[in-house]
């Protein structure tokens, strides 16, 4: 997934505002501030796995069109 995520970042057919909505939601997987706390079993890393997931396989669709 992180190969996946450099991939798409570094790739010059992905386009600027794509690579930035990608780049801040991956700062926020990792940032400590969450919607759902860590301490909470399961649902705590679940979220931040779920959105890392989703954004880049919608930013790689962007990346392979071009």
């Amino acid at each position: 997934m992180v190969q996946r995520a450099a991939a798409v970042l570094l790739s010059r057919r992905t386009p600027w505002y794509v690579r930035l909505i990608l780049l801040a939601g991956l700062i926020y997987v990792v940032s400590p501030y969450d919607l759902i706390p860590e301490w909470i079993p399961v649902f705590g890393v679940m979220d931040d796995l779920a959105l890392a997931a989703i954004l880049i396989t919608w930013a790689a669709g962007f990346a392979e069109k071009g």
